[in-house]
């Protein structure tokens, strides 16, 4: 839990805000942060939160989901849609990474997460529900975090103790790269198809060792096509 941290996309009930930081309080959560999101002094945060001002005063608002997935290796989207290209998971399936700095993102009351917010995520997972598709925010967190807290017998085998995950920021770095070298040799991108490929590929797991690989693949790739040029 020490390494986890929570994501709220612009959460409309301040309310919900207050006792989410009630649950963080319950499972020794801290690291939290909204995108966006209500103004908490003088809300109804703080009363429905009263039992847990200290955890509620560790709440950060950051202006865009990718400042809020900063520093994480891996990201976890709930949401009750289906991707267009990939399928959420049930959370009694789902298999979590056993790496450090996961986020946990959650959507708006009223409409959930967006696609392109989806798209940012590592991992999409959905709470099965019967009636209705979706649960209160604060209760979906809660239930979230129950599950991660029975997960040491659920994490990933295949990842031994040796390998360390890229972090988000370095995928972009590594894939705008990507997005220069391909401008560079004037690929036809028909539709934006290559653009919205390499910002599906920014939430993919890739180890550290294997992006250092692929920017040094980059870079010898320039220091040829500017070799020729020059010539």
């Amino acid at each position: 839990m020490e390494s986890l941290r929570i994501v709220l996309v612009e959460p409309k009930n301040p309310a919900n805000v207050g006792f989410i930081a009630r649950i963080l309080a319950n499972f020794g959560v801290s690291d939290w942060v909204q995108v966006g999101g209500v103004e908490i002094p003088g809300s109804e945060a703080e009363r429905t939160g009263a039992s847990a001002l200290e955890t509620l005063n560790l709440l950060r608002s950051v202006p865009s989901l990718d400042v809020a997935l900063e520093g994480m290796t891996h990201s976890i989207a709930f949401t009750s849609r289906s991707g267009k290209y990939r399928q959420a998971e049930l959370l009694p399936e789902l298999t979590f990474p056993s790496d450090e700095g996961i986020a946990l993102v959650f959507g708006r009351e009223d409409r959930g997460l967006e696609t392109q917010e989806v798209e940012r995520c590592s991992q999409l997972c959905r709470i099965p529900t019967r009636d209705l598709s979706s649960l209160n925010l604060s209760h979906a967190v809660a239930v979230a975090l129950y599950e991660l807290s029975r997960a040491p017998s659920r994490c990933d085998s295949e990842q031994t103790s040796q390998s360390v995950l890229s972090n988000y920021e370095s995928r972009v770095r590594v894939l705008e790269r990507v997005s220069e070298e391909i401008e560079a040799i004037e690929f036809p991108d028909r539709g934006e198809e290559t653009k919205n490929c390499l910002r599906r590929l920014e939430a993919v797991n890739i180890e550290a060792r294997d992006l250092r690989v692929i920017e040094k693949i980059l870079k010898h790739a320039r220091w040829r096509r500017e070799s020729r040029v020059s010539k």
